[in-house]
């Protein structure tokens, strides 16, 4: 019994041992972030019948799935910001089980206005990436911590991705309101185990929480994301389509005039100095809005008749599994970004990976008769989107301490998240431009593709002046209450 107590604790500062119990802890809270993810596009396929069983209009069920995501963009840099407050990871359990409640809520549902409640408060989950990668970035030894990032970062879009397709395949055999009761047991599990073996060696900072700045925030991305959404349904050019957005830059301008005035800001707009942070900012947004103008146009495109040059497809599930094979591009190309970053530049990770992702869409526009061509083509574009997310992130990470880590990427979800909500907007328009033809398609992915090499230009342009080193923590950051 002695000898395997010394064999033990050999075993604990063995390096190799380190290393495979951090791979397993980076693979644990990735799958938890895909969870939280997987269930905002879960139920895209079960949309038809949940507009049957609820006695809902087309329109109406939009909400299903608006609401997740605008509660998500809301919530997520306020999350990032109480997380460097009060401990990453204590705020990731009381988050898990404000999502395991929406889940529960949601499976119990009785109508409409019941189930966007829900759904509402399941949106908070999506916080839940950010806090999982500060989290890596405090207990993982340093040469696998972009591994890590880029892995748990890329959970966004593996899980949008494998939502469509999951989702299809619960809903089709036990439907729609049974796939949370699914879902609810594995995540459960999952912050069980994260709760029990993932260390907490996150340094605290209390500071006070900049409500007024929280409040302007959420209130400018909520009337932003909000007529983004819903303007085919208002009319772009309705008065409460642009009032809201009108709106929108009041309080994002208020925002900034609160940010630049306190001392504790939820966002500390001197970072944006910073060249490393402005440019995973900027191409952030394009990340996402590529994404989601792939994931928005490719399922319609399968559903097209073949006679007009589509697949005829209407099988959501199958329709789905074209889409599956971003998701492996995504998780295989991801870690191997985060490993390959430090040898040769985040910088140049995020170059290739968008210029990958551009050649998926010019691919795809060439290859569209052929359905292997498809897959070809898609898988293409995950490998692209994946690498440049990975090497977006980690971009930051290089420059960033632990303190400020959590604030900045929640700020960068926040933007992937605003791309997301773009890119199905800007696609629906080109599409609509070119009703009953085919060359619509063609000019999206074209379009998208220039955008994602006019995002890997721009990033090269900006190399010189990125940096790999740390920017310190604020003052008041590193103040304790005694000093308060």
């Amino acid at each position: 019994m002695a000898s395997s107590k010394k064999v033990s604790h050999k075993d604990l500062n063995d390096p190799r041992h380190n290393e495979r119990h951090g791979i397993f802890l980076i693979i644990i809270m990735a799958i938890l972030g895909l969870m939280t993810i997987f269930v905002e596009t879960m139920l895209v396929p079960g949309l038809p019948g949940m507009g049957q069983d609820l006695s809902a209009q087309t329109t109406d069920l939009a909400w299903v799935l608006a609401a997740y995501s605008l509660a998500g963009a809301v919530t997520i840099p306020i999350v990032g910001k109480l997380g460097e407050m009060y401990g990453r990871k204590p705020l990731l359990l009381a988050i898990m089980v404000v999502y395991m409640i929406g889940l529960t809520g949601a499976a119990v549902s009785w109508d409409l206005l019941s189930l966007i409640v829900f759904r509402t408060i399941q949106g908070i989950g999506m916080g839940a990436v950010t806090l999982l990668m500060g989290m890596a970035m405090d207990i993982l030894p340093p040469r696998l911590v972009p591994v890590g990032i880029g892995l748990i970062g890329a959970m966004l879009g593996v899980g949008a991705a494998t939502g469509m397709v999951g989702g299809g395949i619960l809903i089709s055999f036990i439907g729609w309101k049974e796939a949370f009761w699914v879902v609810l047991p594995i995540v459960a599990l999952l912050s069980v185990i994260v709760w029990r073996i993932v260390p907490d060696k996150q340094a605290r900072h209390p500071t006070r929480m900049d409500v007024i700045g929280s409040i302007l925030l959420g209130f400018g991305i909520l009337t932003f994301l909000l007529p983004l959404s819903q303007g085919a349904v208002w009319g772009w050019r309705s008065s409460l389509t642009v009032g809201l957005f009108v709106c929108a830059a009041l309080f994002f301008v208020a925002f900034i005039v609160r940010e630049k005035r306190c001392s504790e800001p939820i966002v500390r707009l001197e970072l944006l100095k910073n060249r490393n942070i402005t440019v995973a900012y900027i191409s952030m947004f394009f990340i996402g809005l590529a994404m989601f103008m792939l994931y928005q146009t490719l399922p319609f495109f399968m559903g097209e008749p073949v006679e007009n040059g589509g697949f005829g497809k209407t099988s959501q599930v199958i329709i789905g599994l074209f889409l599956l094979p971003n998701a492996v591009g995504q998780l295989t190309a991801s870690p191997l970004g985060g490993k390959l970053g430090p040898r040769f530049g985040h910088w140049w990770i995020l170059t290739a990976g968008l210029v990958i992702a551009a050649l998926g869409f010019i691919s795809l526009a060439l290859l569209r008769t052929s359905e292997v061509g498809v897959i070809l083509s898609v898988l293409m574009f995950g490998v692209g989107i994946g690498m440049a997310s990975t090497g977006n992130t980690n971009t930051i990470s290089c420059v960033c301490s632990k303190d400020n880590f959590g604030s900045t990427t929640a700020v960068n979800s926040m933007i992937l998240t605003i791309g997301m909500s773009v890119g199905p907007v800007l696609a629906a328009l080109i599409l609509g431009s070119f009703v009953g033809d085919m060359s619509g398609y063609i000019y999206c992915w074209g379009i998208a593709a220039l955008l994602s090499l006019l995002t890997a230009l721009f990033v090269w342009l900006n190399k010189s002046a990125m940096s790999a080193g740390t920017i310190s923590s604020a003052p008041h950051e590193a103040q304790t209450l005694g000093g308060q």
